[in-house]
């Protein structure tokens, strides 16, 4: 019996040691979203769907201004690092975004102004585009997105493509 209890109390040491861990994890959170969710806004561009949740500007001519919305983790003080993963291919024009945090019933918001706009020279010119933490405007209700604007399509290295973005951290 001795022998049993020795085994079931080692059981829950372990289990418990296991669990430590995601306390931590759960403190640098980090919501992934295809770009998928976003919508054209009041722009001329052409939005193209990838199968695989990325989307693109086809037009030759116009630009595409994008409005992504960001799930985020309720009850944080802080908006958290958000992340904009983006393939510019446009040799002229960069790809531009922008930040919102934003109060529940949209009475007040804080706005990042855009990035410096990303400029392509290929077809596998990646980069990602960062907006600091800063304080939420609404902890509990409030809701987070971003604004951008993606270049005509090259004539050489084609669309210019805006991936995915995260949020948290």
């Amino acid at each position: 019996m001795h022998n049993f209890v020795s085994v079931k109390s080692l059981a829950a040491l372990v289990l418990l040691a296991g669990l430590a861990p995601l306390g931590a994890a759960q403190a640098d959170t980090q919501i992934n979203h295809a770009s998928g969710f976003c919508n054209a806004a009041g722009s001329s561009g052409t939005l193209v769907r990838q199968f695989q949740g990325t989307l693109s500007n086809s037009s030759t001519t116009e630009d595409l201004h994008v409005l992504c919305p960001l799930v985020r983790v309720s009850g944080q003080d802080f908006t958290g690092i958000v992340n904009v993963q983006v393939v510019d291919r446009s040799r002229t024009d960069g790809i531009q975004c922008s930040f919102y945090n934003q109060r529940a019933y949209g009475h007040a918001w804080v706005w990042s102004g855009w990035s410096s706009p990303t400029l392509g020279s290929g077809e596998d010119n990646r980069k990602t585009i960062v907006f600091g933490s800063s304080t939420s405007q609404d902890k509990w209700d409030g809701f987070h997105h971003i604004y951008c604007i993606l270049p005509p399509s090259d004539s050489v290295y084609g669309d210019s493509v805006l991936a995915s973005y995260s949020s948290g951290g």
